[in-house]
This record gives C-alpha cells, sequence and structure tokens, in this order.
C-alpha cells in the first residue's frame, strides 16, 4: 500500500506566477456535456488549485497589501502655494501699484520614525496575507480530499444497496417457490417483500445522497458536474501504514496556523509602535520668495516654520485601540495553541480508532459475515434454515459492508485533517492525501 503525499506535487499551492516548473498531473478529461472526471485525489486537487475563485479572491488581497505597502514608503508631497498681498484697496493700496506677491514651496517632514514604523506595518500585514493564502489552499485541499472521499463512500453505499435489493430479491423468489410448495406458511412471503421494498427505499435514498456528495464536489472543483474514475476508486481502500498516536509530538515547528498567530501578533505590534509614534508632531517648513511692486520691484527671501501642538489630541485614542488589539491577539495566540494540540491530539487518537475499526472488519470480519450470508442462503434453499435466519445474515452482511465503507471513509478524510493540522509555512502544502496506490 502506498500514501500519495502531496509534496510529491510541490509546485500545486503555488501561484501560476511563481511556479519553477510544470506540474506532472494530466488535465482531467471533459465530456460534451460538461462533465469532468477525475481519477485521483492528486487531479481533484490540482483541479481545485487552479479553478477556485475564493483563491483568486485571496491573491487579489494580497495585491492590495502590496499596493498598501508601496503607500507606506511614500513620502509627503511639496506643497507650493502663491499669495498676493496690498492690492484692490484704497489710498496708496488702490489698483496693484502697491501689489506684494509671494511664491513658496512648503514641506512636512515626518518625525520619530514615523516612515519605518508604517513600512514595518505594511509589511507585517503583507507577510500575514501570504500566510492566509497558504492557509486558504490548506483548507481547499482538505475540503476536496474530504469530499471526494465522501463522494467515493456515497458510491459504495449505492452499491451495497442495490446489493441488499438483489439478495433480498433471491430471498423473496425462494420464499415464494417455499410457500407455493407448501413447506412455508403466506406470512413468510409478506415478510419477505417487506424486506425487498425496505431495501427498494434505502437503494433510492442512497441514490439521492450519492447525488449530494457529488455536487458538493463539483462545487469545490467549479464544475457543473464531477465524476469519479475508475468507478471503483482503489485509493479509498488504502488504509496504509498503522498509526501510533503514542507517538504524536503536537504541533510540528514551523506549522501554519502558529506562524499565523505568531504574524498577526506581530502586527498588532507594529500598528501599535506605528500609533505611538504618529503622536509625535510633525514639522512643516517653507521657504519662497516676495516681491514689491512698489517702488523698484526689489525681492525677498520668506522662510516658515510650522509645529503642531500636542495639547489635546496626542493619539490617545488611537494608541488605546492598538493596545487593546495587541492584547486580544496574543490571548487568541494563547487560546488557538492549545486548540491545535488539543485538535491534533484527538485527530491522532481517532484516526488509529478508526483504523483499527476499518483493519478488524476487512480482515475478520467480512469474511465471516459473506460466508454466514453464502450457508444461510444455501441452507435455506435446502429447508434448514428459516426465513428470519437469512434476512438476519443478510442484513447483518449489509451493515458489515456499511460500517467498513464509513471506516475507510473516517480513516481518509481524518488523514486529510490531520494534513491540514500539521501543513507547515515552509512548503504552502505539504498535505497527505489520504489514499492508495497509483
Amino acid at each position: 500500500m502506498t500514501l500519495l503525499i502531496l509534496s510529491a506535487l510541490p509546485a500545486l499551492a503555488e501561484p501560476a506566477s511563481r511556479r519553477s516548473s510544470p506540474v506532472a498531473v494530466p488535465p482531467p478529461p471533459v465530456s460534451a456535456a460538461g462533465t469532468i472526471a477525475v481519477a485521483s485525489p492528486e487531479q481533484a486537487v490540482a483541479l481545485a488549485l487552479a479553478r477556485a475563485p475564493i483563491l483568486r479572491s485571496a491573491e487579489a488581497g494580497r495585491r492590495a497589501a502590496q499596493g498598501d505597502r508601496v503607500q507606506a514608503g511614500l513620502r509627503p508631497n511639496p506643497n507650493f502655494s502663491f499669495d498676493s498681498e496690498n492690492f484692490g484697496g484704497s489710498g496708496s493700496n488702490a489698483g496693484i501699484r502697491s501689489l506684494e506677491t509671494t511664491y513658496a514651496l512648503s514641506q512636512r517632514i515626518e518625525t520619530g520614525g514615523k516612515r519605518q514604523a508604517r513600512i514595518g506595518a505594511a509589511e507585517n500585514a503583507l507577510a500575514l496575507t501570504g500566510l492566509d493564502i497558504a492557509a486558504l489552499r490548506l483548507d481547499l485541499i482538505r475540503e476536496v480530499v474530504r469530499a471526494m472521499a465522501e463522494a467515493v463512500a456515497a458510491g459504495r453505499v449505492v452499491e451495497i444497496a442495490r446489493e441488499r435489493v438483489r439478495l433480498a430479491g433471491e430471498v423473496l423468489r425462494a420464499t415464494q417457490g417455499r410457500v407455493e410448495a407448501g413447506r412455508e406458511p403466506f406470512v413468510q412471503q409478506r415478510r419477505a417483500e417487506v424486506a425487498r421494498e425496505t431495501a427498494a427505499v434505502g437503494f433510492e435514498r442512497a441514490q439521492r445522497d450519492a447525488g449530494l456528495a457529488s455536487r458538493a464536489l463539483a462545487v469545490l472543483l467549479a464544475a457543473p458536474r464531477v465524476e469519479i474514475l475508475p468507478a471503483r476508486a482503489p485509493w479509498f481502500d488504502e488504509l496504509g501504514p498503522k498509526p501510533d498516536p503514542a507517538r504524536a509530538s503536537g504541533a510540528p515547528l514551523g506549522q501554519l496556523d502558529r506562524a499565523r498567530l505568531e504574524g498577526l501578533i506581530a502586527q498588532r505590534r507594529a500598528e501599535l509602535d506605528l500609533q505611538r509614534r504618529n503622536a509625535v508632531p510633525d514639522l512643516s517648513v517653507s521657504g519662497g520668495v516676495r516681491r514689491f511692486r512698489e517702488g523698484s520691484g526689489d525681492s525677498a527671501f520668506v522662510l516658515g516654520l510650522s509645529v503642531p501642538l500636542p495639547v489635546f489630541d496626542r493619539n490617545q485614542g488611537n494608541i488605546l485601540r492598538a493596545g487593546a488589539e495587541l492584547n486580544r491577539a496574543e490571548a487568541d495566540a494563547e487560546r488557538g495553541r492549545l486548540y491545535l494540540d488539543a485538535a491534533l491530539a484527538d485527530a491522532e487518537r481517532r484516526l488509529d480508532q478508526a483504523w483499527r475499526a476499518a483493519d478488524s472488519l476487512r480482515r475478520i470480519v467480512l469474511p465471516a459475515a459473506l460466508e454466514a450470508a453464502g450457508f444461510a442462503r444455501e441452507g435455506y434453499a435446502e429447508g434448514k434454515f428459516s426465513l428470519l435466519e437469512v434476512l438476519d445474515a443478510q442484513r447483518v452482511l449489509s451493515d458489515v459492508r456499511e460500517q467498513l465503507n464509513g471506516s475507510l471513509l473516517e480513516v481518509q478524510q481524518l488523514r486529510a485533517d490531520l494534513a491540514r493540522l500539521r501543513g507547515r509555512i515552509d512548503s504552502a502544502v505539504t498535505p497527505i492525501i489520504p489514499a492508495g496506490g497509483r
């Protein structure tokens, strides 16, 4: 048995513009009706990463953060001013004889390291946006793998229900023969008919559930319809190596969600530093030339300096808010770390239980149930067993198949959950595709 590891496709999680080489995943075939056929979880993941609107939205958000970073590094623009005085009055100021014209340039000078603090806050926000995109990719991969496993499991429930209908039909025919031969009372035929109709109702319900699971997968792949090939999906049956919860060591170093928590704290800390520096008043200096029309048209230089007096507004409110946001980020990070550790431990434990159940059902319980059902049908035809014993053997066999199918589904989905929880920042995607051989 083989585990398909998505790290074999390292470029899947990177934007197209950053991929160093093409990914060797064949494109899924598309039918004339628009149905996309996927043969493996890798193919479904590649398709989702290429088509998902949520990733395009996240990339647009990253570009917006890049714009904020560019804007943060820009210095204030200079101001040009033009002033005219002493004209249009009375006496010596009549007309423009005493006109004084001043041309000046002024420049605001940022003090207190505001520009560098602004750049630092923007860079932290940009880095956090990159982590958010990586997390979205991991979330999408997990959801695609879970949905694909769900669709396969739903298809197998349909097969189990169809087989239940077939077996119930065989029992009904055998019962009718025994009733006609006078070896069974008519009430036994009615029981067999009830079992047949109950199986038919279950089959219809399984078909509806399979349709819902297929549509859920199609939504994630941004496709009208999805078909899974091959129909048996052998990767779904792969249990992989036996998990060992005792060896679980918690979240690995560089775990993406921990990095996001730390990144948010860094961003909040940078914003607090920026607000504190914004409390320092900026200087405005100006210089120009003044021309006097009266007399000989002399000129003179004009210099100016402006300093705001921080008497009332010292940016107290923004500093208070930024400090509170930092405290909240630190508290959320502490809670998030506890949640991640607990979630990892719980997923490891649940995977171990699901793996053991699937292994036991496949190796021991299912063969025994198949043998018992076969003996019951043969014995009933020979008159050795009653109808109730046959129906009970069939019910047990169907229940075992459903339990095995559910355990396999749980194993594949828990592997996807664990891969998401252990996703690392150093490779935007490292989940284990929870399924099998090529």
